[in-house]
């Protein structure tokens, strides 16, 4: 009687251990389906399917869901979600993230509130950044501020590996520039532009031919320069990316 139940107990524990390993092999094969599934992902289904949400939480959003460009680069996306994170790191402990304020019509998405703005160009295959001063420089200065570096490296980055070309265009208010550095509007925009460009060329390794430079001085407003902050829209650095005609 002792030995029978023994071994009933012996039978009953061989059953448990196998029910047990059973499991854990069924748990790791269908962790292994899943891995594969996503690896193999269709990333245009997966876009698709936030399409239909007009808005979303975060320092980076779109107007309306009807302005996402799902035709664009990925590499494009890419980009604007790395500077996102990048901006967000750098300047979480300021007040820099406020609205910058423009158009619905003008601004297809607002990046880093009145830093960066990232406006589409409707009817080309382009887009562009536009800096605003504190982002770069300091104010009547043409010296590359160092919280710009990790933007600008992201930017070369994809100028490397993507099919287009940048123009770097630099813009001032219309102040009169009064410095020994700067004689004019148009210089101290050149020189800002040139920095820029230096950056990408110098420490980004940027192929020339994927570079332009132009300096307007306060030519090419985009705000009302009769208030400080108009003033401060049309203190700015635009970096304008256009497709590459294969």
């Amino acid at each position: 009687m002792a030995r029978d139940r023994r071994e009933e107990e012996k039978k009953e524990g061989t059953a448990s251990w196998m029910m047990t390993f059973s499991d854990l092999s069924t748990l790791l094969l269908t962790f292994f389906v899943l891995l594969l599934s996503m690896s193999s992902l269709n990333d245009n289904a997966f876009r698709n399917a936030f399409v239909n949400f007009n808005k979303a939480s975060g320092i980076l959003f779109f107007r309306s869901s009807e302005k996402v460009n799902l035709k664009r680069d990925f590499l494009v996306d890419d980009l604007v979600k790395t500077l996102n994170s990048l901006y967000l790191l750098e300047m979480r402990d300021t007040d820099e993230t406020s609205d910058a304020g423009l158009s619905d019509e003008e601004v297809d998405m607002v990046i880093f509130g009145n830093a960066v703005v990232m406006k589409k160009h409707p009817g080309e295959e382009g887009f562009s950044f536009v800096f605003g001063e504190k982002m770069l420089f300091e104010r009547g200065s043409a010296d590359l501020n160092p919280l710009a570096h990790p933007v600008l490296q992201k930017l070369g980055e994809f100028l490397i590996n993507a099919n287009y070309r940048a123009y770097v265009d630099g813009h001032t208010d219309a102040t009169p520039v009064h410095s020994e550095a700067f004689d004019s509007n148009e210089s101290l925009s050149i020189a800002r532009g040139m920095g820029v460009l230096t950056y990408l060329l110098d420490q980004c390794k940027v192929p020339p031919k994927k570079l332009a430079l132009a300096g307007y001085g306060s030519s090419h407003p985009i705000a009302d320069e009769a208030t400080d902050e108009g003033r401060m829209k049309n203190r700015r650095v635009e970096i304008i990316f256009r497709k590459l005609k294969s």
